[in-house]
Parts: C-alpha cells; sequence; structure tokens
C-alpha cells in the first residue's frame, strides 16, 4: 500500500492573504512615523516591524512615497473615524457641534495623528512625497467638507451658515493641530490646553445659539 498523503493546510485566497500583509505594513508604517520620525522611516523598517518580507512589502508599494500616501490615507480614515465615533455619543446636533472639538482633541492624540503631521511636515521638503501629497490632501478636505455639509443641513438645520461653519471647523483643526504640535509631538506640557478647548467650545456654543434664535424667531 502506497504512504497515505499528509493533509493539506488550506490557505486562503491570494486576495485575503494580500489584504492581511497590506494592514501589517500599514500599522506598521503608523508605528514607525509615529515613533522614528518620516526621516527614519525606510521600506526596510517598516518590513522589519510588520513582520514581512521586504519583497513582499515592495510588491504592494513599491517606493517609499507609495508606502507613505498609503499610510497617511490609512492613518487619516482611522483618525476621522475616531471622532466620529466620539460626536456621535452626542444626543442632539446642538451638542455633537460643540462636542467636535473634544473629539477632533482627542484624534490628534492617537499616533495615527503623530503619523500624519510627519508626512505634512516632510511635504515641504521632499520634492517627490510634495508632487503626490496635495492630491491627499485635497480628498482629504473634500470627505471633511462633505460632513461639514451634512452637519449644516441636518444637525443644525442651517445650510445657509455653511460658510461659517467650514471657518470654524478650519480654525479648531488648525489651533488644536498646533496645540498638539507642542504637547504631544514635542512634548512640551502646557496649561493653555484646557483654556484653548473651553474658548473654541464657547465660539461653537454662541454659533448654536444664534442659529436656534434665527429659527425660532421664523417659527
Amino acid at each position: 500500500m502506497g504512504e497515505i498523503d499528509k493533509p493539506k493546510v488550506p490557505r486562503g485566497p491570494n486576495a485575503e492573504r494580500r489584504a492581511s500583509t497590506r494592514a501589517k505594513i500599514l500599522d506598521a508604517g503608523v508605528r514607525c512615523l509615529a515613533e522614528f520620525g518620516y526621516a527614519a522611516t525606510s521600506t526596510p523598517l517598516v518590513a522589519q516591524l510588520a513582520k514581512v518580507s521586504r519583497g513582499s512589502l515592495l510588491h504592494q508599494f513599491p517606493t517609499k512615497v507609495d508606502l507613505i500616501l498609503a499610510v497617511a490615507q490609512h492613518a487619516w480614515l482611522i483618525q476621522r473615524d475616531h471622532v466620529r465615533a466620539q460626536v456621535a455619543q452626542r444626543a442632539t446636533g446642538r451638542e455633537q457641534f460643540i462636542a467636535g472639538v473634544q473629539a477632533v482633541w482627542q484624534g490628534l492624540q492617537l499616533p495615527e495623528a503623530v503619523a500624519l503631521t510627519e508626512v505634512m511636515i516632510a511635504a515641504r521638503s521632499d520634492p517627490e512625497l510634495a508632487a503626490r501629497y496635495d492630491a491627499f490632501q485635497d480628498e482629504r478636505e473634500a470627505g471633511v467638507h462633505r460632513t461639514r455639509r451634512r452637519m449644516a443641513e441636518g444637525q443644525l438645520g442651517a445650510p445657509g451658515r455653511l460658510a461659517e461653519i467650514d471657518a470654524m471647523a478650519h480654525l479648531t483643526a488648525a489651533a488644536l493641530r498646533g496645540l498638539a504640535l507642542e504637547t504631544v509631538f514635542i512634548g512640551r506640557p502646557t496649561d493653555e490646553a484646557e483654556k484653548v478647548l473651553a474658548l473654541l467650545e464657547d465660539m461653537r456654543r454662541r454659533f448654536v445659539d444664534e442659529v436656534e434664535a434665527e429659527q425660532a424667531g421664523r417659527g
């Protein structure tokens, strides 16, 4: 009687293995950027942290810039979803709009936010990255604008105030990103964070009060 063949261990479809490898690489890219910075981030180091071969990494991301932009997109989606989840815990449009300040601030504490900051700063000095970073940023801003439009038209019922909501959201992001650079990115402690957050929340609260007063007047 011939030798019985050993049962073969079933392997998942190529697409699933590829997706699993990609997820490991993207997570490792975030970690590498957040812990070591853009200059130290390389395809060999990311492959090492992801525990995949460099060939597997290069098969999906042929260049460092390909990898960095994919990591930036991955990091942005995690940060965005974190902010949305925090806001969604609030019951009303008014509360959600005001809670956006704390949600953005918490999102900026994530390693993904630090990684994104590294990429944003690197785009100033890396010509190859800079040439492709604007497209990523434009896509990101378009998504954010759509979210603000839904807030203006839905939760707040103030579609005519979209430009003001856009401006306040931009101010919030810029102010908190600068604060995060000092506290999270550079590691310099500051006692001003809560004051800045309170000021931004008060600005939003006053805006919603004004919107609600106008709506009551029309009613």
